[in-house]
């Protein structure tokens, strides 16, 4: 299986610390420190074990996605990706709602099952190139 990368990187696409402007700045500082005030809130206003099911779920559901749709930019103006996505996602939340619910114990390294998901993923979006 091979994870398809755009060729072409867009320079002004890439992180660079040193050409952040103020503005970003001023954007970017107070949106973390707002998610680590809503981190930390909702960790001490829910029991440990909600926080580790959904937190969890939540975070690691996030940085799958987030790799997901950051490798997969050739797509990004294909309605077809978006819809497919939206499809997995729902199919991926719906799965682990269930699984969370109705197990009496959960651990939070056990969501790195979800790393199996990526490469059922990069198959999906991959059959887009081959039916556009």
């Amino acid at each position: 299986m091979v994870i398809m990368r755009s060729e072409k990187v867009n320079p002004s696409r890439r992180f660079d610390p040193n050409a952040l402007t103020v503005r970003d700045v001023l954007v970017v500082v107070p949106v973390v420190i707002g998610l680590l005030i809503v981190c930390i809130l909702f960790a001490f206003s829910v029991s440990h074990d909600v926080y580790i099911r959904w937190g969890g779920l939540a975070l690691d559901t996030a940085v799958l996605y987030g790799l997901f749709i950051n490798y997969s930019r050739q797509f990004f103006r294909k309605w077809q990706f978006w819809a497919l996505t939206a499809l997995l996602l729902s199919v991926h939340l719906a799965g682990f709602a269930i699984l969370l619910t109705h197990v009496d114990e959960w651990k939070l390294t056990w969501f790195t099952v979800m790393a199996i998901e990526y490469p059922v993923l990069i198959f999906f979006r991959n059959r887009l190139r081959y039916s556009l």
